[in-house]
């Protein structure tokens, strides 16, 4: 019965958060058996993550091993020095080796995926990979310390990886809509109808889809790690950020869902005169002849701005 405690203790937060981020999903629900599969894949990463980041721990010590004091007979390291290995440490170690097998898994879900098609997709995809990551985490350190280590997770390490998911899930969502705009931007300016010269970019967003929870991830390791009192403070107010800053972004990216092709539109229409006209150009035709169709293709547009052009 005890070990039933402890394992629905361990499990309930990362359920209960999926289930949150399950229902801000507006566009389009995705299916079931992607959602586990997406949970199972961040129980699986564990195993790998594990296994690199014991061997960087085991490379870190011997980079800083000629810089250790001997006190009653074992090794240690002082002052600043300290400070600098739990950096290493913790931002290397493990946040960019834990954020960087999520990401490479949400590229892996997200490229050339049918059903990842609207703009909310991307954090839930993240969400569900970090989640199994973190209920699985919080299952080994369950069993190992005991039920206050789990409470004392719940409020702080399950949260943590839910905002990495969110951060990376929105940026690397942004950067396909982006990319794909950018695309479409190329071919209007090949029909004559685009004359900026800032032309829309997608690679920071791919950059930031990575490093951003890889120094969130980090920053929270670090500043819990080494144990001052500006560090405690640090910490505490840095968790109630996340926690403000990753509801905020949920909300709001719930409330704007939609396709991505309308996404992609979107841009464009804000962005180019040439868009616009064709846009306003089309649905004027339709009204008139009667139709309520408001769904426009880039197909469309190209003919329209073809015609406008000749």
């Amino acid at each position: 019965m005890h070990n039933v405690v402890l394992v629905a203790a361990a499990l309930l937060p990362a359920v209960f958060l999926c289930i949150y981020v399950f229902k801000k999903d507006r566009a389009e629900k995705e299916p079931l058996w992607l959602l586990l599969l997406l949970l199972f894949s961040g129980v699986i990463i564990c195993f790998p993550v594990a296994a690199v980041s014991e061997w960087l721990r085991r490379a870190e010590t011997e980079i800083f091993l000629p810089f250790t004091t001997e006190l009653d007979g074992g090794k240690y390291l002082d002052g600043w020095l300290f400070d600098l290995y739990t950096a290493v440490d913790k931002f290397i170690a493990v946040a960019m080796v834990e954020e960087g097998f999520k990401w490479l898994v949400l590229l892996a879900f997200t490229k050339k995926n049918k059903h990842f098609n609207s703009l909310f997709d991307g954090i839930i995809y993240s969400v569900f990979i970090s989640l199994g990551f973190a209920g699985f985490e919080n299952l080994l350190y369950t069993f190992k310390f005991g039920m206050e280590t789990v409470l004392m997770r719940t409020v702080t390490a399950v949260p943590i990886h839910l905002f990495c998911g969110v951060s990376m899930g929105y940026y690397l969502t942004w950067y396909y809509i982006k990319n794909e705009a950018k695309k479409h931007e190329r071919r209007l300016a090949e029909l004559g109808a685009v004359f900026e010269n800032k032309h829309i970019s997608a690679r920071r967003f791919f950059v930031m889809s990575v490093i951003m929870p890889s120094l969130a991830h980090g920053f929270y390791n670090f500043s819990y790690s080494i144990n001052k009192a500006w560090s405690t403070a640090v910490f505490c107010i840095f968790l109630a950020f996340l926690y403000a800053f990753c509801m905020g972004r949920v909300k709001r990216m719930s409330n704007g869902d939609m396709l991505n092709h309308k996404a992609v539109l979107l841009i464009l229409y804000e962005k180019h005169t040439s868009v616009q006209e064709a846009v306003n150009s089309i649905l004027e035709a339709r009204k008139e002849a009667g139709e309520e169709n408001h769904d426009i293709g880039f197909d469309e547009i190209y003919e329209t701005v073809k015609k406008s052009s000749v």
